[in-house]
Parts: structure tokens; C-alpha cells; sequence
């Protein structure tokens, strides 16, 4: 039974199906859930290029980050189905740092049971390569984690698009 469980949501499709299956997870019991948000402070690329020294300021600054991270939980809680007997609480954070070292130790600060994430399924090469959270969080943390992500059908349909040369 899980009496507390961490959930880290970035806003993706896979992240939302993390926060679905946590809430099943939780229902026995009347688990809490621990929605967070991590904003990395660092300027991120867009498009193969480094944001505005300007744009790099606005992106990490406190009251940017608290307002953005808290949209993103906002957005996954609206897009949850009620279900049967599950009245649980959540407790919303938001947090600075590498999303995979906050994880961690959120999930050792609150002592959750485990961390349900969701996961692209990039696979163990290409994570190693470029550095799924997923993937670091697996293997440091201290308790569970569960990893969701699409059913198989969908990675294998959306793989056939991708290589299917359109011209």
C-alpha cells in the first residue's frame, strides 16, 4: 500500500498519465500525493539556440518560476478523472534546480513511499546519452519509482510516422 507518493509533472502527456495511475495507486489507502513541478534555472535551447541573456533572467527568476510551475500542476489536476472512493489530498510544490537531483531529494525530504514519473521510453542508450531524468532518478533514488509512460502501441505508431519519408 502506498500512503504517500511523490509525482514529478512537467506538463507532458506522459507526466498526466503518472498523476492518473499515482491516484489509482493511493485510492486503497487514501494516499497523499506530492505534485511537483521542478524548473531548471539554467537557459535551456530553443530551436538550436540559447535564449536572450533577458529572456535567460525572466526564466529563472523566483516569482517566474513559482507562477509557471504552478500553471503546469494547475493544468494536470484539471485534466483528472474522478475516481471511485479516492479523496485524497495533494500538496502542490514547486522547485529550482536539476530535475533530477529535486526529485530525489524531495522524495527523501517528504519520505514518500515511492515516485511515480512518467517517461518518454527513449530507451537505456539513448537516456544514458542525453541524460533522461528518468533514467537518473531510477537509479539514485532511495525508494520506488515507477515509471509510465504510452502504451507500446502508441510508441510504435508514432515511431512508424517518424521514419516514413514523406516526400
Amino acid at each position: 500500500m502506498f500512503k504517500s507518493l511523490l509525482v514529478p509533472i512537467d506538463g507532458s502527456e506522459d507526466s498526466h498519465i503518472a498523476l492518473n495511475v499515482a491516484c489509482q495507486l493511493a485510492a486503497p489507502v487514501q494516499g497523499k500525493l506530492y505534485l511537483l513541478n521542478v524548473r531548471d534555472p539554467y537557459p535551456q535551447l530553443h530551436d538550436a539556440e540559447l535564449l536572450s541573456v533577458e529572456a535567460a533572467i525572466k526564466a529563472a527568476s523566483v516569482e517566474t518560476a513559482n507562477r509557471e510551475g504552478r500553471a503546469i500542476l494547475d493544468a494536470a489536476l484539471d485534466t483528472l478523472p474522478s475516481f471511485p472512493g479516492y479523496n485524497g489530498e495533494f500538496d502542490l510544490l514547486v522547485k529550482q534546480g536539476s530535475p533530477a537531483r529535486v526529485i530525489v531529494s524531495e522524495a527523501e525530504r517528504l519520505g514518500v513511499d515511492a515516485i511515480v514519473m512518467g517517461s518518454r521510453g527513449v530507451g537505456q542508450f539513448k537516456g544514458l546519452m542525453i541524460g533522461s531524468v528518468s533514467h537518473k532518478v531510477t537509479h539514485v533514488a532511495k525508494c520506488r519509482v515507477i515509471c509510465v509512460h504510452e502504451t507500446p502501441h502508441q510508441h510504435a505508431t508514432r515511431a512508424t510516422h517518424e521514419f516514413v519519408d514523406v516526400d
